[in-house]
């Protein structure tokens, strides 16, 4: 994490981060089984903490594994490390809201076109409460991990 973040430093990380070893190596963690990927992701989700280029650097990881994930199954076990984290009582880590807003708010991610949040009236439900609950007024300024909100 810190060597990428030094790497990263003085480029856009959201654009580099396919052309780096440790995107790959994490990319790699992504074809482990659902408890060995869920353990790793859990541990990214650890990093998304207070604002730093730590916590955007993460926050950016976790947004490209979401976007480049192979498979349905990595987009819901991402959706599902955020959601767990953020349906406890608050205060919520800065990082982890910005990661979860991004996701939802911005269209490159297409979050609500994905089937996992429409698979049964429950599921769509929490989504909705706890989107409703990160997206307060005045929230649409937020800054932005990913680069400009595409919405």
């Amino acid at each position: 994490g810190m060597h990428a973040i030094a790497k990263q430093q003085n480029s856009k990380i959201s654009q580099s981060l396919a052309r780096t070893p440790e995107i790959e190596i994490l990319q790699k963690l992504m074809d482990f089984d659902d408890r060995g990927r869920y353990i790793a992701l859990n541990a990214i989700a650890n990093q998304l903490r207070f604002p730093s280029s730590h916590t955007h650097y993460f926050s950016c990881v976790m947004l490209f594994l979401f976007s480049e994930a192979k498979d349905e199954g990595v987009r819901e076990q991402v959706t599902r490390v955020l959601l767990e984290r953020l349906i406890v009582h608050r205060p919520h880590p800065w990082g982890l809201l910005i990661t979860f807003i991004e996701l939802i708010k911005n269209q490159r991610y297409q979050f609500w076109s994905h089937p996992f949040t429409r698979c049964a009236t429950e599921i769509e439900k929490v989504f909705e409460s706890v989107a409703r609950s990160c997206l307060t007024p005045g929230s649409h300024k937020t800054t932005t991990v990913g680069g400009p909100d595409e919405s």
